[in-house]
């Protein structure tokens, strides 16, 4: 029989309401409900997993003592930590009404109908394992987060920010995990500069901008000073996870379906077109960005070798990846077929594909990186009431980075990047430049991926 160690009484509805802490960590309370039947049991379920949950709520150690709750100290090592772990696994999953629980035969208390119900933290697994997960609303994280005083911002704002990046991101990271996808995309390190930043931060980093419609509460657990004025503190955040779904989703749409314009020689085109499609990226000619191979044949004496580049670029000409395969593999008689039999030859060398394959998700993965697609907002010169406000209203508007603003014969040109579609960003101008333009200003128009106009 397992000793009982601690006892912990809670405020209940039900008369007598207590949850019990057992020698190995396991949480029991007992629950009633008036009536008799599935009714009645059902009840008492609901009853229980109320008292686990406000137990849950209220002590985020089996270690804390307080004025008006204090558990025992002698549970061990192992339960303490265990619990600790899964402790947010475990109000999530009360919250879903999916979580394992163990329920005892029901017994009659007089008018009532009582259970024992109990929950053992080691029978949930690794948090990022239990699918139930999949339906909970929110999602609890403890992070900490370090900041320093730059950019006008105190030490403690840049810190709570940095948590708040990392909250997000960790929950970006236990999605993209439970979702099992076969992109390369989601595990992808791309190091650029001696950094290194996997998808699952990338993607935090970009959502995090944003967190403010991702994080529906959080609080301070604690802070402490680091050295330069730094501040570290450690925070508990409740992500909701609809809303991170289908932002993180959109980005990832951006890395894994751009319509993509091949422009390359054959067989390479046709190679390139059946890698995009294995991967869901839609080919087409109105495209957003261009996946661009040129060939050139090497002369070695009577033979021949043969140079093959492959870049992504989007229409306003930035480059995002290239590949550049290795000539001095394979050289050919000099024929009228030597290119197209040595761009086989090449294309079906293990090594040289899985470099190209390689080259190409990164790039794919480097827009998002970057903040999306450029796009051009042209604007009548002579409609902007305001001109001077442009580059400040544009840069508000979420989604929006890197803006530039330049003049092109009579219209007045904004250089900008936008991580979503242009539909998006077409309906967002619509709505951002009423105030600081004619009245008369036409309704945008959507030319190509690239190019948005007004008249």
């Amino acid at each position: 029989m397992i000793k009982k160690l601690g006892v912990l009484a809670l405020c209940s509805l039900s008369a007598q309401a207590q949850v019990e802490v057992l020698a190995d960590g396991t949480l029991q309370t007992q629950a009633c409900a008036y009536g008799r039947g599935s009714t009645a049991i059902t009840g008492a379920k609901a009853q229980a997993s109320a008292e686990l949950i406000r137990f849950l709520q209220g002590n985020k150690s089996l270690t804390m003592q307080s004025a008006q709750q204090q558990l025992t100290t002698d549970l061990t090592d192992d339960a303490t930590s265990l619990y600790e772990q899964q402790r947010s696994v475990m109000l999530e999953g009360l919250n879903a009404g999916a979580v394992p629980l163990n329920y005892s035969v029901p017994r009659l208390n007089g008018n009532d109908t009582c259970m024992t119900v109990s929950l053992n933290p080691s029978n949930l697994g690794e948090p990022v394992e239990q699918n139930w997960q999949q339906a909970t609303q929110n999602i609890s994280v403890t992070v900490i987060g370090q900041g320093w005083q730059k950019q006008g911002k105190t030490a403690l704002s840049n810190a709570e920010q940095d948590a708040l990046q990392r909250a997000v991101s960790q929950v970006v990271g236990v999605w993209l995990t439970q979702q099992h996808t076969q992109s390369s995309s989601t595990s992808l390190s791309i190091s650029d500069d001696n950094e290194s930043t996997t998808m699952q931060e990338l993607i935090g980093q970009q959502l995090s901008s944003h967190s403010e419609g991702l994080i529906k509460e959080w609080q301070t657990l604690q802070s402490k000073q680091l050295e330069n004025g730094g501040v570290e503190i450690t925070i508990m955040a409740v992500v909701e996870k609809a809303p991170l779904i289908q932002q993180a989703s959109q980005l990832l749409s951006m890395i894994g379906s751009p319509r993509v314009h091949v422009i390359a020689p054959e067989p390479l085109k046709t190679e390139l077109k059946t890698w995009l499609n294995e991967q869901g990226i839609e080919v087409g000619a109105a495209a957003s960005l261009e996946l661009y191979a040129r060939s050139e044949l090497v002369k070695r004496d009577n033979n021949r070798q043969l140079r093959l580049i492959v870049d992504v670029r989007d229409l306003a000409g930035n480059i995002y990846g290239k590949w550049q395969n290795d000539p001095s593999l394979m050289a050919l008689p000099n024929d009228e077929n030597v290119k197209t039999d040595l761009m086989a030859v090449h294309l079906a060398s293990e090594s040289q594909s899985a470099a190209l394959h390689r080259a190409l998700t990164v790039a794919f993965t480097k827009v998002v990186a970057r903040g999306g697609l450029v796009r051009e907002v042209l604007l009548p010169s002579k409609k902007l009431t305001q001109p001077e406000k442009l580059y400040d209203v544009l840069s508000t508007l979420g989604g929006v980075s890197d803006v530039s603003i330049h003049k092109r014969s009579d219209y007045t040109v904004a250089s900008l990047r936008f991580k979503g579609n242009t539909g998006e960003l077409a309906n967002a101008l619509d709505q951002a430049l009423m105030t600081i333009t004619a009245k008369n200003l036409s309704k945008i128009t959507v030319e190509d991926d690239f190019t948005l106009r007004y008249k």
